[in-house]
């Protein structure tokens, strides 16, 4: 794990390396050409731009294993959520079977209310 000491090591070595790039750039070009990129080496290029490259390529892998979980949080919440929904459906088979007996129970209990009269009605006139 990189220190505060570190980075700012770092951020000095890319201050120096700036400071020599200026120092090339405003002193007169003893090649014919007017490009101050080609009077840069590949080398003092690399080191400008290399920090530069690391931190863009650091920042695309967070993006990217950032995407890869939220894709698997996604996957696994449409997972959750289709097994959700099938136990809301069994749920809602039950519930419906349950209303089917309660409604064949209450037919029976007004039967068995009706046949509680009628006997009622027997006794009564037997005694009577």
């Amino acid at each position: 794990m990189a220190t505060t000491e570190d980075f700012s090591a770092r951020l000095e070595r890319l201050e120096h390396g700036f400071a020599e790039l200026a120092d090339a750039m405003n002193r007169p070009s003893t090649q014919s050409t007017d490009d101050p990129l080609a009077r840069i080496s590949l080398a003092a290029w690399l080191k400008l731009s290399g920090p530069t490259f690391a931190v863009m390529v650091f920042g695309f892998t967070l993006l990217w294993n950032a995407q890869q979980a939220t894709s698997a949080q996604v996957l696994e919440m449409s997972r959750t959520m289709g097994r959700l929904d099938g136990s809301i459906e069994r749920l809602d088979g039950s519930m419906e079977r349950l209303e089917g007996s309660m409604g064949r129970l209450e037919g029976s209990i007004v039967e068995l209310r009706d046949e509680v009269r009628r006997l009622s009605e027997r006794v009564d006139r037997l005694e009577g």
